[in-house]
């Protein structure tokens, strides 16, 4: 199985000194939540990335630019 990340997203979250745990409160879920998405193993909600486009003030296709290793 191939990892997949969001180098994008894991960028703006270290610009603004923003961890996992800070970015599960922000969307109101747990912090393995926010692993699981970010590796890749759940799809992120439509409101799950309307909340991060807007609070990283980033479109959809630059945020969440998929890459798998």
């Amino acid at each position: 199985m191939k990892k997949v990340y969001y180098p994008e997203l894991v960028g703006e979250m270290a610009k603004k000194g923003e961890s996992q745990t800070s970015l599960a409160k922000l969307l109101e879920m747990s912090r393995p939540a926010i692993s699981n998405r970010l590796a890749g193993k759940t799809e992120w909600t439509i409101s799950e990335i309307d909340k991060l486009c807007e609070y990283f003030d980033k479109d959809y296709y630059t945020l969440f630019k998929k890459e798998s290793k």
